[in-house]
């Protein structure tokens, strides 16, 4: 079955006025200009989900960069090991409880080659203290115009320069704070000064939660790979998805055009995590009566 697969994107520019980057948006609702989250893990699985298997990276943003929200369940479910670092940077939550765990996460994606943010940080001891184990690897910080006085936007300028961290300042709604946050340094900027989310739309081939979880229990039961082609080929919605997702980048590869291919492309342990992406995507089915 057919449906249309939304999002928003909103546009991070740097001090020349140019586009380095999109955030992806989750939207509920192809009207809404914002969104109802009730779970940060769906919206950033029903996100990636629209990008990887319906409307295609560089249909979304081009040459440029695509900041996705990770919270820590995704982190650690390794749900960002299906994305091409050239394209996307992983932005840590501002709720994320960091420790040992989270860590390990985020070494193993910058070692893939991923750049890491993090989303509305509050300069004050409190969000240093929680964040310090991370700032070896991160590559943006995101400072909330809002939630942080002109006073303190300036002192996070100077206190991650020295770590060579870039600023982006997000929430500028006028010149005046875009002015006074270039002037203290901030490298990107992001706002409604500059451009509202905007709505981008796809294709989507809708496959049920209980086709994903048949394919997602076969391969835990170790099954051969030409038992699961045999399965895959007759779930066609889920093998549909999947020719999208692999054919999405069409710079990494030649056109792809069956699903032993494509399941070959992708490696049967990332097949795992590609279906887990789709189930995380989804909401539980109602029983049928």
């Amino acid at each position: 079955m057919e449906s249309i697969a939304y999002l928003a994107r909103q546009p991070i520019l740097n001090r020349d006025g140019k586009i380095f980057a999109y955030e992806l948006l989750f939207r509920d609702s192809p009207t809404s200009d914002t969104a109802v989250i009730a779970s940060d893990l769906l919206a950033t699985a029903q996100v990636l989900e629209n990008v990887l298997n319906s409307i295609g990276i560089q249909n979304i943003v081009g040459t440029s960069k695509a900041f996705v929200n990770c919270s820590r369940n995704m982190l650690l479910n390794s749900m960002f090991k299906l994305l091409n670092p050239k394209y996307f940077v992983l932005e840590v939550l501002e709720d994320v409880d960091v420790d040992g765990d989270v860590v390990d996460a985020i070494q193993k994606y910058k070692a893939q080659g991923f750049e890491i943010a993090i989303d509305d940080f509050i300069f004050n001891s409190q969000f240093i203290d929680r964040f310090e184990p991370l700032f070896p690897y991160v590559n943006y910080i995101k400072m909330d115009v809002v939630e942080n006085s002109p006073e303190d936007m300036e002192k996070a300028a100077t206190f991650f320069k020295a770590k060579d961290i870039k600023l982006l300042a997000e929430k500028v709604e006028d010149e005046e704070t875009f002015k006074r946050c270039a002037a203290a340094g901030y490298d990107l900027f992001q706002g409604f000064f500059f451009a509202r989310p905007e709505l981008v739309t796809g294709e989507k081939i809708d496959a049920t939660s209980s086709a994903i979880w048949r394919l997602l229990k076969l391969l835990r039961e170790r099954t051969t790979f030409d038992d699961f082609c045999k399965v895959l080929e007759n779930s066609t919605e889920v093998a549909a998805n999947l020719l999208k997702f692999v054919n999405a980048d069409s710079q990494t590869h030649c056109h792809v055009n069956n699903v032993k291919d494509a399941v070959a492309w992708v490696g049967m342990r990332h097949m795992q995590e590609w279906l887990m992406l789709m189930l995380y995507a989804r909401r539980p089915e109602k029983p049928q009566r």
